[in-house]
């Protein structure tokens, strides 16, 4: 019976019309990345990642962007958080959706990964604004965020050597369950959390709103991507 109910969980990406599901949204987002794909291509190819991968990983954020939400968190990111750090102020911004504690977190592992020597650049570090400022100033942009995804890929890649050896749409549901749920999980935590149902896209949570599971709704979009070139 439990391998029954993990088989079934295993499937729900086939039991989900997500394009039908998410409609206009689902068709922005994906406008989006078709128009901003090569330039993020250029982004992603400077760390040696593949560009449909790194996409399908924040597709989902895409879904959910909202611009008016978005003008308000980053408000408060470079008021409280530059003054404050976290404490004050963590909110995610930008169309990637990425909080600053998750770029702090990216940036420390990168320092202490072989890949900051192999590159040969290094983030600072030091608790003070200058250097919460910067970090702000690069989650603002795309370039910076593309950055921030491609070094969140290549450090994921080198923590988790499993994830070579698994299939392209596996790799893309654990590395898009790293992103939205836990940056420092275990092999076996990801392979549980990647069937899991947080993702909504309601502004305010409420008793009606909605779970979708955010690796199902990545690995769907990247799954229609691949498909789609494999018959050209």
């Amino acid at each position: 019976m439990l391998w029954l109910l993990l088989m079934m969980g295993s499937t729900t990406a086939f039991s989900v019309n997500y394009p039908k599901t998410f409609g206009s949204d689902w068709t922005d987002a994906n406008r989006f990345v078709s128009e901003h794909h090569e330039e993020w291509k250029q982004e992603f190819d400077l760390f040696g990642v593949d560009a449909r991968l790194a996409e399908a990983i924040v597709f989902p954020e895409l879904i959910r962007y909202s611009m008016w939400k978005d003008e308000i968190e980053r408000a408060a990111v470079n008021g409280l958080y530059i003054s404050k750090g976290r404490e004050g102020a963590d909110f995610s911004i930008g169309r990637f959706q990425m909080k600053p504690s998750f770029a702090e977190e990216v940036e420390q592992a990168w320092n202490a990964s072989s890949l900051a020597k192999e590159y040969g650049f290094s983030f600072n570090l030091a608790d003070n604004n200058e250097a919460r400022r910067s970090r702000v100033r690069r989650l603002s942009t795309e370039e910076g965020q593309c950055r921030y995804l491609a070094i969140f890929i290549r450090l994921q890649l080198q923590r988790l050597p499993q994830l070579q050896k698994v299939s392209q749409e596996e790799r893309v549901r654990l590395l898009a369950t790293a992103y939205n749920r836990s940056f420092s999980a275990s092999w076996q935590s990801l392979r549980k959390m990647q069937h899991e149902r947080h993702y909504h896209t309601d502004v305010i949570k409420t008793r009606s709103t909605r779970f979708f599971c955010y690796a199902d709704i990545a690995a769907s979009w990247f799954s229609a991507k691949v498909s789609r070139k494999n018959k050209k």
